[in-house]
């Protein structure tokens, strides 16, 4: 019996046009020293993302929680405040980097399904007082994995940066699912990012590479950038091993994604109508299922879907997040409803 696995979209296996792309870069004598700037398959990676989120430049990282610490440290200063929204990735599931390794003080603040509203943001940009720690930057994640892959739109995007900016704030997007909001709403990812200063994409979830992360913005935002991922050890040789299947990534994989939104759309009609279950219809590809009113726990839960060879993870205590990911079929879905439907009824 296939194993089915809904733990998160970091799990997709690279493709086979992947593999065969790492291949013939190499027999094409590609490769070269990322540090220096040598690899031509980076600098064609780098290039092509650039294009597409509409940025001057972009450069290769290791991972999605890289990129956002370059991001951050990039363009503050340590002592800063940045204003996150509370079950930010950035705040919570970033092992506190931010500050310890950056000197950089998170204001988390709550947000509307994920989004800071722009008078939120007003209200707690602190004062220009020796008392208090500069706010210099605001993050916004989108898709919000937390606020069940919620997708922030293009005008709200605007009015957020266009509050941060007229307070001399910077704007991140961690944009680690930019690619599912964008499919989501059916226009061009740069769309969702071109009031940001400086934006992160992941190539490893549902674009189902087998690792890496870009970020992009000015030229003067990626040299300093580069400068930072130094710092933090980033530096990589013949890292056209890595942004091969990166450029199979944005070419052949942004398209798919829908397929993934539309089987958490499907698997939520299949389980709605079960009493007392709190759930909400999903925008993208992740679902979480509200555990609070019945007698199953979370952990029990998540036991009880592993002997059936469905995998979820046991940490989110009375919520259950699955994700949907090219490693998920439509015959899939049958199989996680039916088993759910036992265990929640």
């Amino acid at each position: 019996m296939k194993t089915i696995d809904l733990r998160s979209d970091t799990i997709t296996q690279p493709t086979d046009e992947m593999i065969e792309a790492i291949v013939n870069a190499h027999k094409a004598g590609r490769f070269g020293d990322d540090v220096i700037g040598e690899d031509e398959v980076v600098i064609e990676l780098q290039e092509k993302a650039a294009n597409i989120l509409g940025k001057e430049a972009a450069l290769l990282v290791t991972s999605g929680t890289q990129g956002n610490l370059i991001a951050l440290f990039a363009q503050s200063k340590r002592g800063d405040e940045i204003v996150v929204e509370e079950r930010s990735h950035t705040f919570v599931f970033e092992g506190g980097a931010m500050a310890s390794m950056g000197g950089l003080f998170p204001k988390p603040v709550k947000g509307e399904r994920g989004y800071i509203l722009p008078e939120t943001l007003k209200s707690v940009i602190s004062p220009d007082d020796a008392h208090y720690a500069k706010t210099s930057m605001v993050v916004i994640e989108n898709t919000h994995n937390y606020a069940g892959g919620a997708v922030t739109r293009p005008e709200q995007v605007k009015a957020l940066a266009a509050m941060a900016h007229d307070h001399n704030l910077k704007v991140h997007c961690d944009g680690a699912r930019l690619f599912n909001a964008a499919v989501a709403l059916d226009i061009p990812a740069k769309n969702l990012v071109e009031d940001v200063d400086s934006v992160q994409i992941c190539l490893s979830k549902g674009l189902s590479a087998p690792v890496g992360s870009i970020i992009a913005g000015t030229e003067e935002f990626v040299y300093e950038s580069h400068r930072t991922r130094k710092k933090l050890g980033g530096g990589m040789r013949q890292a056209g091993i890595i942004a091969a299947p990166g450029i199979v990534s944005l070419e052949k994989m942004v398209d798919r994604l829908k397929d993934d939104h539309q089987n958490a759309k499907i698997l939520y009609k299949r389980l709605v109508e079960i009493p007392n279950l709190v759930i909400e219809e999903p925008e993208t590809n992740i679902l979480f299922l509200g555990l609070e009113n019945l007698t199953i726990s979370q952990m029990k839960l998540s036991e009880e879907l592993a002997k059936e060879k469905i995998k979820v993870y046991g940490g989110y205590g009375t919520r259950t997040r699955m994700v949907f990911n090219r490693m998920v079929d439509r015959e899939d879905i049958d199989r996680i409803a039916v088993a759910l439907e036992r265990l929640l009824k």
